[in-house]
């Protein structure tokens, strides 16, 4: 049986991290849910065991925390909300953030190692 048919749902405890690393470069957990379109109070749930979110959500998270550890590899993380709420020429001047709510987190990647290797879209 494949993930796909029976998805798994996260490490709790790991998660948790992600949550609250994806928070801080976001600069709060209402922002976090506002942007995984969940309720505000949801990420707290999340954080305190209380619930699990729903595996959309989860690989959301996931995916956005990826992004923030690569971008801090990078850059400072006073530069960071700002990188990832503006338009971006590597993005055909989409947001960081839409791309990976759309699921295309590779492309920010590459957005990243471009800017990082200076290479200009």
């Amino acid at each position: 049986m494949s993930t796909i048919d029976h998805p798994v749902q996260p490490d709790r405890e790991l998660f948790t991290l992600k949550v609250r690393s994806t928070s801080r470069a976001l600069g709060s957990q209402a922002k976090l849910a506002a942007w995984a379109g969940v309720s505000r109070s949801q990420t707290t749930r999340w954080v305190d065991g209380e619930t699990q979110p729903s595996s959309d959500a989860a690989r959301a998270v996931t995916d956005l925390e990826f992004i923030v550890s690569r971008a801090r590899m990078v850059w400072d993380d006073a530069v960071i909300p700002d990188w990832l709420s503006g338009h971006n020429a590597f993005l055909d001047g989409a947001t960081p953030l839409e791309m990976v709510r759309q699921g295309r987190t590779s492309e920010v990647l590459d957005a990243i190692t471009g800017d990082e290797t200076g290479v200009y879209a």
